[in-house]
C-alpha cells in the first residue's frame, strides 16, 4: 500500500494549479467537493480519477462509499487514513483517504473497466515509463499516467541500496542526454531535456525492499 500511496501523493502534487478548483457534482454526497477529475493510465490499463476534498471524519466518508457501493465494498482504515477497494457494473474501483493539514480529507478515486484493470494489487510485467532509462536490476512495480498534464510517475523495486540504485539511475539518465540540476547533491534528483523535467529518488522500506520513483513531466506543469 505505500508504494501505491506514495505514487499518488506524487500525482497529486503535480496538478496544475488551474485545472484544481472545486465542484459539486450531483452523484457525490453534499459534503464532498470535487477538486479535479482527469483520464489516467493507472498500471496496465485506461481508466479515471477523481480527487474530493470532504469534511466528513473517516466513519463518514465509509458509510458514504458504503451507500455508493454497497456492502462489497472492502474498507481498511488506520488512525489518520483509509483505503478501500470494490467491484461493481464492470468496473474496478480504489479509494486512498488521506488527511488534510487544516482537517477534512482528501479522497482519490480510481475507476477502471475490470477487463483491462488486472487483479488488485498485481504488479507491471514490464516497465511503463519510457521516457526514462529503467534500473536494470529493478522489478517494475506501480505506474500511473495522467493523460491531461502528460505526468507520468512508475515506483520500481530492488535490493541495491538507494544510494546505489540514485547514483547508477542519475548515470543512465544523464547517458540519455539530460542535464543534472546543480543542485543535485544525493537522495532526490532532477534533470532537464528540452521542455521535459524529470525526478528520480529512492528509499529503503521496513520490508528490506528500495523503492525507486521516476516521474516524468512537461516543463512547468506543477
Amino acid at each position: 500500500m505505500r508504494c501505491g500511496a506514495f505514487a499518488l501523493l506524487m500525482v497529486c502534487g503535480t496538478f496544475a494549479v488551474g485545472d484544481v478548483f472545486l465542484r459539486q457534482p450531483v452523484n457525490i454526497p453534499g459534503s464532498w467537493e470535487q477538486a479535479y477529475k482527469a483520464p489516467m493510465h493507472l498500471q496496465n490499463g485506461k481508466g479515471e480519477m477523481e480527487l474530493f476534498r470532504s469534511r466528513d471524519s473517516l466513519p463518514l466518508i465509509e458509510i458514504a462509499l458504503r451507500d455508493r457501493h454497497g456492502k462489497n465494498l472492502v474498507w481498511v482504515a488506520g488512525e489518520v487514513m483509509a483505503w478501500a477497494i470494490t467491484i461493481q457494473d464492470g468496473y474496478l474501483y480504489r479509494y486512498l483517504v488521506q488527511p488534510l493539514p487544516e482537517g477534512g480529507f482528501w479522497i482519490l478515486s480510481y475507476r477502471q473497466p475490470l477487463r483491462s484493470a488486472g487483479k488488485p494489487g498485481e504488479a507491471l510485467s514490464k516497465h511503463r515509463l519510457k521516457e526514462l532509462p529503467a534500473l536494470p536490476q529493478s522489478t517494475p512495480g506501480h505506474y500511473n499516467f495522467n493523460e491531461d498534464t502528460q505526468v507520468a510517475v512508475e515506483i520500481s523495486e530492488t535490493f541495491l541500496s538507494p544510494e546505489t540504485a540514485v547514483q547508477t539511475m542519475a548515470q543512465l539518465i544523464e547517458a540519455d542526454g539530460w542535464t543534472p540540476s546543480p543542485v543535485n547533491t544525493g537522495g532526490f534528483q532532477v534533470f532537464v531535456r528540452g521542455e521535459k523535467v524529470a525526478f528520480i529518488g529512492a528509499e529503503r522500506g521496513k520490508d528490506g525492499i528500495t523503492r525507486i520513483l521516476r516521474l516524468h513531466k512537461p516543463l512547468g506543469v506543477k
